[in-house]
């Protein structure tokens, strides 16, 4: 432990390649062209479906065409683009920069809000829902913009108003925003949107102690992360002293719900949330491989450790506290701020964490429970004969530990300590998975707290965008639960964690949710 530690951190571009290489190619498919005739559809995502992703690997794209608000899916080979199969999505990409300034400047015209937006102290936000679009008869949608704007001196204190996209109309009653009301909750003030900065899509990261390869991973940040809305800061082929043990790990799912109190002024009812927007925290240091990855000589200090919504920084920041490397990044969503931790320590220990914050609105002081999911890809001394068991005491059977034979859906049980472990069979490798002792046990609506899944490329989330429907927002892992035999394949965790934030509870729960993995036999 006395040998010095160093952190080497790389640009790695592998799959972004392929991305940049098709994207034009993609959307001028003869057949996306007939379904998004606008002038400058583009390429809204890129993934590919094997882990092993040869010449003739399978993708999945989306192209949006924002002149007719239509998308499309495109699924096929990295080697016959030409014959991808093509079909119609409905798909909403949220209001960027540009387009909330111009809602921004929309407002300052009309005569009313412009009015109050000219008050000293009054501030504009993006609140939740991003969009609240008008759905026509015949099935064709406009989009609308939403601002928040917060009077810390004026009744209302907060508003949302919309902005209709295609002519800057001001709509001052919305449908599907919340009331406007005369208290607030949080008391930090909304900052001004964090610059861009434009950098590599992910990094190559090394940790060594001495001469000693600790871990090595490639670390991709918010905005480039994989799945449907994003997945936070995105780990994949971890290695724990040169044993693979994780091929991926992220969050691609995020939801909350509000109860009847935050119903009542029309909060929610639920969010499906976005993981890929990233907001400023301070972190000091160098940045060794461009912008969005630094390498920190102090803590990075979130919303969490600051109580500000400014900074110095937006991306993945890195520390190593003599212990244990902290890999982190704060992201931003409505008036949510979000905190992907993860904690990657000398001995093997991975502790992943996911905070949950806010600024000024009109609703995170009713009552409102988060759901954080998980995606845990253990590939433990490779991807083939890896097995999941449970642990219970007392035993559910003749022994302790119960392997998992076929894919399921469990709940945390801390009456009898229930935890997983997940092993290699022949090299008896792995890791142990205990809750975290703020990790909550779901609702209803929370659906489960852990499933053990078969590999599937094409499950890397459950395909849902941002909505505040309930029966589509809740995350649908069971729909991926089809009797597969586990034991002995490549298989997939998805952990639940869940924060129920209740202003007056008499004992306030912490922010930070996560389970702890401890290593077996990787030494």
């Amino acid at each position: 432990m006395d040998e010095p530690v160093t952190i080497r951190i790389e640009p790695y571009e592998a799959q972004d390649d392929a991305r940049q290489a098709l994207a034009d190619e993609i959307a001028g498919l003869s057949a996306v062209r007939e379904r998004l005739p606008g002038p400058r559809p583009r390429l809204a995502d890129f993934r590919l479906l094997a882990k092993d992703a040869g010449p003739d690997a399978p993708f999945r794209a989306v192209v949006h065409d924002p002149a007719s608000y239509r998308s499309a899916v495109v699924t096929g080979r990295l080697d016959a683009v030409g014959d991808a199969a093509v079909r119609s999505v409905r798909y909403r990409p949220r209001p960027d920069a540009e387009e909330f300034a111009r809602a921004v400047a929309a407002l300052r015209a009309d005569p009313e809000i412009g009015a109050v937006l000219a008050r000293e102290g009054v501030r504009v936000y993006r609140p939740m829902p991003p969009l609240a679009d008008i759905e026509h008869p015949d099935g064709s949608a406009e989009r609308v913009v939403t601002v928040g704007l917060r009077d810390p001196a004026g009744v209302p204190r907060h508003r949302v108003v919309g902005v209709r996209a295609r002519d800057g109309a001001v709509i001052h009653e919305p449908a599907g925003v919340p009331a406007a009301v005369a208290d607030e909750c949080e008391t930090t003030p909304p900052a001004d949107d964090c610059p861009e900065t434009p950098g590599h899509h992910s990094v190559r990261v090394r940790v060594l102690r001495g001469a000693t390869e600790l871990w090595h991973l490639v670390v991709t940040r918010p905005t480039h992360s994989s799945g449907t809305n994003g997945s936070g800061a995105e780990l994949r082929f971890v290695d724990y002293r040169g044993t693979r043990v994780l091929f991926q790990a992220h969050v691609p799912i995020l939801n909350v719900r509000y109860g009847a109190d935050g119903q009542a002024i029309g909060c929610g009812p639920t969010y499906r949330d976005w993981q890929n927007q990233e907001a400023c925290f301070t972190a000091s240091g160098g940045d060794p491989a461009g912008p969005g990855y630094r390498l920190c000589d102090t803590p990075p200090r979130t919303i969490l450790e600051s109580g500000s919504d400014t900074g110095n920084f937006r991306g993945v920041a890195f520390h190593h506290d003599g212990s244990e490397l902290r890999i982190v990044s704060e992201l931003a969503a409505g008036w949510y701020r979000y905190i992907s931790d993860w904690r990657l320590a000398d001995d093997g220990v991975i502790r992943p964490r996911f905070g949950f914050a806010g600024v000024s609105n009109p609703c995170t002081c009713r009552v409102h429970t988060h759901h954080a999911y998980w995606r845990l890809d253990f590939d433990i001394a490779g991807a083939a004969d890896n097995r999941v068991d449970e642990y219970a005491d007392p035993p559910a059977g003749p022994a302790a530990w119960t392997p998992v034979r076929l894919e399921t859906r469990r709940l945390r049980d801390v009456a009898s300590r229930r935890q997983w472990r997940v092993v290699n069979r022949a090299t008896g490798q792995g890791y142990r998975i205990v809750p975290g002792p703020h990790d909550g046990t779901a609702d209803a609506y929370g659906a489960g707290d852990l499933w053990v899944l078969r590999y599937r490329g094409t499950e890397i989330d459950d395909g849902q965008g941002f909505t505040t429907d309930p029966v589509l927002s809740r995350a649908h892992l069971d729909d991926f639960v089809t009797g597969e035999s586990v034991d002995g394949q490549d298989v997939v965790v998805w952990y639940a964690g869940h924060f129920h934030h209740d202003e007056h509870d008499p004992v306030p729960r912490a922010h930070v949710v996560g389970p702890d993995l401890y290593p077996m036999g990787l030494g």
